[in-house]
């Protein structure tokens, strides 16, 4: 299994972020197919700051 590290969260919500961009412009922003992207972003980033930020999991 690889390692994921916060700078390669940090390169994938880049990449994303950039995907949902490029799908939006084609899309309504309320489209499903941006919707799927928004949360794939939405699931990266609350991966990234849970990886950055660990006793946010001890406080829930």
């Amino acid at each position: 299994m690889a390692v994921i590290t916060a700078e390669n969260l940090h390169h994938a919500i880049e990449r994303k972020r950039d995907e949902l961009y490029e799908v939006a412009s084609r899309h309504s922003w309320t489209s499903p197919e941006v919707i799927h992207v928004s949360q794939e972003l939405d699931t990266l980033i609350t991966r990234h700051v849970l990886l950055k930020h660990p006793e946010e999991l001890l406080t829930r």
